[in-house]
């Protein structure tokens, strides 16, 4: 006996494996512009983002992963 993995598609649980077979296109618009709490410079995009967290070695609370909290 074979396990199944199911998965919730429009309100349905469905067999993972025929979910996955429908490929679609997710398309994520960029974030509208923001003024950071560090240097109170703008931030214009996620690629600024996403490097701006980088350089500062910040995280976004609620995407954390695996981090170990001092």
């Amino acid at each position: 006996m074979s396990r199944q993995t199911y998965i919730h598609v429009n309100g349905k649980l469905v067999e993972k494996s025929e979910a996955m077979k429908s490929h679609s296109v997710n398309i994520m618009r960029d974030i509208e512009p923001y003024q950071n709490m560090k240097d109170l410079g703008w931030i214009q995009s996620r690629s600024q983002h996403k490097e701006f967290l980088r350089k500062h070695n910040l995280i976004e609370v609620g995407n954390e992963q695996n981090h170990i909290f001092k």
